[in-house]
């Protein structure tokens, strides 16, 4: 069977086995979460049982990681819509929006981010479009991609919240923007003025971002540089060519929270595996294998859905989770091992590395 360009019922998987097995170990893909492989004419649709589909372009390409963050779960919950229906252009945009706004130091906006994009239908795929006559946060966008419905693996869903829903094509699409609409119109002038191209990160910007909750070294962390020049994230998302910048370790100051605690505040839950030994039920209810056609919820015009479920403020809570709690069931160094190379690999070799990557 063909890969289906527009049907998700006819997207098959064209990986390898050793394909997956390299992705799993370059991109940290918690082992725990039990990746598989799809059969060789087993579609994206309907999906296994406590299964979801991974598009390795998510990675590769969009700038997202496992586990994800706090805020991109929002943004899918918001538009009632499962992370892999949308495709990696849309992806990409909100990992960009999300990163954009930590360069300013400020935490990302879900109206403002609404202001920015639409949210459309691209086949049996959804996607967020720049809204027209505006000005955008972001350039140098690429146009097309090759392969990426084709390349898929199954993951646990336990990475997803359990309220994470399917979108059926006949649920209103009514998200525009009403009279009552309201944003953070400095956060969007600001964007604008600090635009940045989307594309491809290095794993170091993604971690800055807080799009990345892992990191080989533990939880210290460097300053960014450009030929010994201090640069901010802000700056970094800027610069033309990685080749200019530099990765270096600078010594915390004592009493200082860990960097990487800090980071791992921002990164969605993943629940713990359900023992299936245990005769008690679980409290968390897995998602269902085939989604049910959901009664017609549809986001309103104002700046809030009225049904949207309350959400958790990316980093609200003041005390910042170690870096083991949030990172439980990531791999071990050893599992990580790429050709010889250790995960904690100095990160001038890890970043030359990941600019020197195609999607």
């Amino acid at each position: 069977m063909a890969p289906g360009k527009d049907n998700l019922a006819e997207s098959v998987s064209v990986l390898t086995q050793r394909q997956l097995d390299k992705f799993i170990r370059e991109y940290r893909i918690p082992l725990d979460l039990n990746s598989v492989l799809p059969s060789k004419d087993e579609a994206v649709y309907p999906f296994r049982q406590e299964k979801f589909s991974l598009y390795t372009r998510m990675c590769n390409f969009a700038n997202y990681r496992v586990p994800f963050s706090k805020y991109f779960i929002k943004v899918l919950r918001y538009f009632m819509v499962h992370l892999y229906q949308v495709n990696p252009f849309g992806l990409i945009r909100i990992s960009h929006f999300e990163i954009s706004c930590r360069a300013l130091n400020k935490r990302p906006d879900l109206d403002v981010f609404r202001y920015f994009y639409d949210f459309i239908t691209a086949g049996d795929w959804y996607t967020f479009a720049h809204r027209k006559g505006l000005s955008s946060p972001s350039g140098d966008e690429r146009s097309s991609l090759n392969n990426w419905e084709d390349n898929f693996f199954w993951l646990d869903d336990r990475c997803l919240p359990v309220e994470m829903v399917w979108r059926f094509k006949d649920q209103t699409m009514s998200f525009d923007l009403g009279d009552d609409f309201v944003f953070k119109k400095a956060l969007a002038k600001a964007l604008i003025e600090n635009q940045s191209p989307i594309r491809p990160l290095p794993e170091h910007l993604l971690l800055w971002g807080r799009v990345c909750f892992s990191w080989g070294r533990g939880d210290r962390i460097g300053r960014l540089s450009a030929r010994s020049v201090k640069m901010s994230l802000r700056d970094a998302l800027k610069v033309p060519n990685f080749n200019v910048l530099d990765f270096d370790f600078d010594e915390q100051a004592e009493g200082e929270v860990p960097f990487m605690k800090q980071v791992a505040s921002a990164a969605q839950e993943i629940r713990p595996p359900i023992d299936q030994g245990t005769s008690e039920p679980s409290t968390a209810v897995a998602t269902s294998s085939v989604p049910k056609p959901m009664k017609d919820t549809a986001g309103s015009s104002g700046s809030r859905a009225k049904d949207d479920p309350p959400q958790e403020e990316v980093d609200s809570d003041p005390e910042v989770r170690s870096l083991d709690e949030a990172l439980k069931y990531r791999p071990s160094t050893a599992s990580l091992k790429i050709k010889g190379t250790a995960s904690d690999v100095e990160l001038k070799g890890l970043a030359r590395k990941r600019k020197n990557e195609v999607p």
